[in-house]
């Protein structure tokens, strides 16, 4: 995990505008490998192991291979849809992806450059293979562990209730970009009803941008 990350999660019990703070036990330069991250509020505390955060996900259960791929819904050559549709060839900052796009991960941060790909998962996923991947465990009906503003980016897969598209959408700053990969038939509107402008849209992707 990256140490500057605990700066943009939101404490998990407490909710926004909560943060919490690192606590490093090991570390690799600016990368946390073992410690936790805790509230200074309700005093909560969520282990960092492997590199991995652990928010209340199943972490003795770790996802099998098939699991770990991409979901059918998303298109071959995802990840570069994903890059080229955020924009990640430019700029830098945290790119938040959606549990359903955990399988990809790291071919997403394999194109983001200087970005920082955050991937949430409900159980543990395979080891992260790039510098610039924070892998988050944490349930999957649980709400959104992130501070309003603070991502440049986000992806999702699939038909989303429009209550989750909202949450990535509140987590985006200034012209922030949300892509949904293969969007259900309600995404666009919960975009727009999210506060989003629509960028584009058709049966592969989605994709909409936070206005200044």
């Amino acid at each position: 995990m990256l140490l500057e990350l605990s700066e943009v999660l939101a404490c998990p019990a407490c909710g926004p505008p909560q943060v919490m703070v690192a606590v490093v036990h090991e570390a690799e330069g600016h990368r946390v490998r073992r410690g936790f991250l805790g509230c200074p509020t309700c005093d909560s505390r969520y282990s960092i192991d492997e590199g991995v955060v652990q928010l209340g996900g199943r972490e003795s259960q770790p996802l099998p291979e098939e699991s770990a791929s991409s979901p059918e819904c998303v298109p071959d050559g995802g990840a570069l849809l994903v890059g080229a549709v955020l924009n990640l060839a430019r700029g830098h900052g945290y790119v938040l992806l959606g549990p359903e796009l955990a399988g990809m991960a790291d071919e997403v941060a394999a194109v983001a450059g200087g970005w920082e790909v955050v991937s949430l998962a409900p159980a543990r996923s395979p080891a992260a293979k790039s510098a610039n991947l924070s892998r988050i465990v944490m349930p999957e009906s649980a709400p959104l562990p992130a501070l309003p503003g603070r991502f440049g980016a986000a992806a999702l897969a699939g038909e989303q209730e429009a209550e989750r598209i909202r949450e990535f959408a509140n987590a985006l700053g200034s012209f922030g970009r949300l892509a949904i990969v293969a969007p259900g038939p309600g995404a666009v509107a919960a975009m727009r009803e999210a506060g989003l402008e629509v960028l584009a849209s058709d049966e592969r992707v989605a994709v909409a941008s936070r206005r200044a």
